[in-house]
């Protein structure tokens, strides 16, 4: 007998039945400290997250008030360039961000607290995006911080996602549903713990020489992932075993 956690009820196996290698792992995995939770609320909760967040995007694209008499709405529009630019930008990442941070949990049903606490921590940083872009396309590109800021904000996020990558690749050997080879760092993981951050680094001192250059930055890194993310084949590089419903 176990405690769901998810459901609040109490799980009885069947006696008369053999345990299978995993019930007898899983149940002594749950008599220890660290609590196992479905992975199903989890991913509802992040995705609703996110949508807020994206929301939260575009109710910062505002025309100006009271433009002048016979002004031109493309005119408009460019003189205001640097807002939309924070947006594609944040948009991209953001939904990059989602479907790295979906393939993780997606393909784990079951997830150890320790990685909800990592998870929690990655979307309390993912949370702060639309803050950063409101930066951006107040102070424009006129101020080096403002970049800084959405820079060091982005490395932070990409660290927290590459260790919850990572929590949940350990929870699901801890589980024995791993496998062969599922202990091993991932490129997905190396690239949002080390690379990502590096590329941060190098943002904010391009911020501090041109502001537009940290922002022709972030543009690079996020077409070169975009295209690695969707010509890759469709298992990914996850090595994490994909459970079915039994």
């Amino acid at each position: 007998m176990f405690h769901d956690r998810s459901t609040g009820q109490l799980c009885q196996i069947d006696t008369d039945v053999p345990a299978t290698p995993y019930d007898r792992r899983f149940n002594a995995l749950m008599s220890k400290q660290r609590t196992f939770y479905r992975s199903e609320r989890l991913g509802a909760l992040t995705d609703g997250l996110f949508a807020i967040v994206l929301t939260l995007l575009v109710l910062e694209l505002k025309i100006p008030e009271d433009p002048a008499p016979g002004t031109e709405v493309v005119q408009v529009l460019l003189s205001d360039w640097e807002a939309f630019a924070g947006w594609l930008i944040s948009f991209v990442i953001l939904a990059r961000l989602w479907m790295f941070q979906h393939h993780a949990a997606a393909s784990a049903r079951f997830v150890s607290s320790r990685s909800i606490a990592i998870n929690f921590a990655f979307l309390a940083t993912v949370s702060l995006i639309p803050f950063s872009a409101h930066l951006v396309s107040t102070f424009e590109l006129s101020r080096p911080m403002v970049l800084q800021i959405f820079s060091l904000l982005i490395g932070l996020v990409s660290i927290f996602l590459g260790w919850f990558m990572r929590s949940v690749q350990n929870d699901q050997q801890a589980l024995g549903r791993s496998e062969p080879g599922g202990q091993e760092w991932t490129k997905d993981t190396i690239h949002h713990l080390v690379l990502v951050p590096i590329v941060a680094v190098i943002a904010v001192i391009a911020a501090q020489l041109d502001p537009r250059l940290a922002l022709a930055v972030w543009t690079i890194e996020t077409i070169i992932v975009l295209v690695i993310f969707l010509t890759a084949r469709s298992d990914g590089d996850l090595h994490i075993y994909a459970p079915d419903d039994n």
